[in-house]
């Protein structure tokens, strides 16, 4: 009885011994388990964010392409506008002519003053 009594006694203490071992391994797998969960947490907050710096990369790329859409658009439309300013002064000039001296005459005379004689002398200067 005293042996069952001191094989009982060593069989508790080693359980003991092998239960604290236990509750040691189960908290750091419970740390662990939090460490694994806040970096894959962090991963998926790093991963949204990334996703929405590439989305407004791509914005930003298809804002760029349409201002240099609008550049090409804007550079014609400039040089069209100071075309068009060369022109005003002989556009102005050519049409107070038409009213002013011409529109007492008939069509041929205004026709042939208009296209042979004031265009093309317009047109020179």
């Amino acid at each position: 009885v005293e042996e069952a009594t001191r094989t009982k006694t060593e069989a508790e203490a080693s359980l003991a011994i092998v239960m604290q071992k236990v509750a040691d391994i189960e908290a750091e797998c419970a740390r662990l388990d939090e460490k694994l969960n806040g970096a894959v947490s962090e991963k998926e907050r790093v991963e949204a964010q990334a996703a929405a710096c590439l989305e407004k990369l791509e914005l930003a790329e298809r804002l760029v392409n349409g201002l240099a859409d609008e550049y090409k658009r804007w550079t014609e439309t400039v040089k069209e506008l100071k075309d068009l300013q060369m022109k005003l002064i002989g556009n102005c000039l050519l049409a107070s002519a038409f009213v002013g001296y011409i529109s007492p005459f008939s069509m041929s005379f205004r026709v042939q003053l208009w296209k042979d004689a004031w265009t093309g002398d317009i047109s020179s200067r």
